[in-house]
């Protein structure tokens, strides 16, 4: 199986909101999850955490701190690590 990494820039406004805030780490994977159309359990699945940790992430309770957890995002949301880590920082 085949997986297309796609370049996908961060949105850095909450246009939604219909202000000018920037948009959280945990938004941009929610986001890039539902756009794959996985579950947070699916997703939480195939980076090897629970769900919980991941309904976590994107609700800014917890940090990825970890590289290789961002690399195990990435791969799984389908876009580049470099992505992340903009967003991260």
């Amino acid at each position: 199986m085949t997986m297309t990494i796609t370049a996908v820039r961060p949105a850095t406004v909450n246009r939604r909101a219909g202000l000018n805030q920037p948009v959280t780490f945990g938004q941009t994977v929610a986001r890039l999850r539902r756009r794959r159309g996985l579950s947070q359990v699916v997703c939480a699945n195939l980076v090897g955490r629970s769900e919980t940790w991941l309904a976590k992430v994107e609700h800014n309770r917890i940090p990825v701190d970890r590289l290789s957890v961002l690399r195990d995002l990435a791969r799984v949301l389908g876009v580049d690590l470099a992505v992340l880590i903009e967003v991260a920082s």
